[in-house]
C-alpha cells in the first residue's frame, strides 16, 4: 500500500513565472498577429495565389466550392486549437494548486493541433496538395462520424467526399484507420512534432515525447509513476509513503517544447498568409529567446 502526499505549489509558480509568462504572451501574440491583417490573406501571399486558381479546382470537383477558402479556414482553426491549448498550459501553471499530470495532458493536445496545423499551412505546398490536404480532413473527420455513429448522415457525408476526391481524379484508400488520397494522409504525430522541434522527422524526440504524454493521458503506470519524486522508509513492509508532485526542470522541458511546436506551427501559417511583419518577427524572437535560455539553464543543471 503506498500512501501519497502533494508538495505546495507558491514558491514553485515564483520560480515558473517567467515561463509562464513567455508562454501567455507568445500565444497572445499568435492571435493579434492574425487579427493585425483581419484574418485575411495578403495580396501577395502564398495563399492569394491558391485563392487565385480556387475556381478552376472547384468546378473539376462538382460540388465542392471553395475548396481551398475551406482548407485555409482549416488551417486557422487548427492553429486557433494549437494557441488555446498552449494558453490553457500556462494557466495550469499559474493555478493555486499545482498540476501532477493535467498540464501534460495538455502539453499533448498542443502538439497534436501543432503538427495538424504545420501541415495544414506549409507555404511549401502547391494548390493541388493543399487541397488533398483538406479533403483529407473532410473525409477523416466524416469516417470517424460513421465510426463512433454520432450523426444519422455520417455515412452520406463520407460517400460525398470520396465522390469530390474521384471527380478530382483523385484515389482514395484507408490506412491506420485514417484516408490515404493520392498519397496524401495526415502526418504521423510523433514526426512531425520532431520535424517542429529538431527539424529533422526521423529524430527520437517526437516519439519520446509522445510515448510519454500518450502513457499519462492512457493513465498507464510508467507515465504516471514519472511523478513520484521521492520515498521514504515505513515500519510496515507491504507499506511505504511517497511524495508526488511536479518539478520545475521537467515543466521547462515541456514548456521548451510547447513554445517551439507553437512557434514552428504559427510561422507556417503567418508566412504562407503573408503575415510575418516586424511584429510577428519580434515576438518570435522573444519567444525562440526563452526557449534557449529554458534550454541552457537544463544544461547547466545537469552538468
Amino acid at each position: 500500500m503506498l500512501a501519497v502526499q502533494a508538495a505546495g505549489s507558491e514558491e514553485f509558480r515564483q520560480a515558473l513565472a517567467p515561463t509562464i509568462g513567455a508562454v501567455h504572451d507568445f500565444a497572445d501574440a499568435v492571435g493579434e498577429g492574425a487579427g493585425r491583417h483581419g484574418h485575411q490573406p495578403s495580396a501577395s501571399s502564398r495563399a492569394m495565389e491558391e485563392i487565385a486558381v480556387e475556381a478552376q479546382f472547384a468546378a473539376r470537383s462538382d460540388g465542392w466550392q471553395e475548396p481551398i477558402r475551406d482548407t485555409h479556414t482549416f488551417g486557422g482553426m487548427t492553429l486557433t486549437a494549437a494557441t488555446d491549448f498552449a494558453r490553457s498550459f500556462a494557466v495550469l501553471l499559474d493555478a493555486d494548486s499545482t498540476p501532477v499530470y493535467g498540464h501534460l495532458v495538455v502539453a499533448r493536445s498542443v502538439f497534436d493541433a501543432c503538427v495538424v496545423a504545420a501541415w495544414l499551412n506549409d507555404p511549401k505546398a502547391d494548390a493541388t496538395e493543399r487541397i488533398k490536404r483538406g479533403l483529407c480532413e473532410q473525409l477523416y473527420s466524416a469516417m470517424e462520424l460513421v465510426r463512433l455513429r454520432l450523426e444519422d448522415d455520417a455515412a452520406e457525408r463520407r460517400d460525398f467526399w470520396k465522390a469530390r476526391a474521384a471527380a478530382l481524379g483523385w484515389t482514395v484508400k484507408v490506412a491506420n484507420n485514417k484516408p490515404v488520397i493520392d498519397g496524401t494522409s495526415r502526418p504521423s504525430v510523433p514526426k512531425g512534432l520532431s520535424e517542429l522541434l529538431v527539424g529533422d522527422a526521423e529524430a527520437r524526440i517526437g516519439r519520446a515525447q509522445w510515448s510519454y504524454l500518450s502513457s499519462v493521458s492512457h493513465v498507464t503506470w510508467y507515465g504516471l509513476r514519472q511523478a513520484i519524486t521521492s520515498a521514504a522508509p515505513s515500519p510496515a513492509p507491504s507499506a511505504g509513503l511517497a511524495s508526488y508532485g511536479t518539478t520545475s526542470s521537467s515543466v521547462r522541458a515541456q514548456a521548451v517544447c510547447v513554445l517551439r511546436a507553437l512557434r514552428k506551427a504559427a510561422d507556417a501559417r503567418f508566412v504562407f498568409m503573408g503575415w510575418a511583419d516586424d511584429d510577428w518577427r519580434a515576438a518570435s524572437a522573444r519567444a525562440e529567446q526563452h526557449e534557449i535560455a529554458l534550454m541552457q539553464a537544463h544544461q547547466q543543471g545537469s552538468a
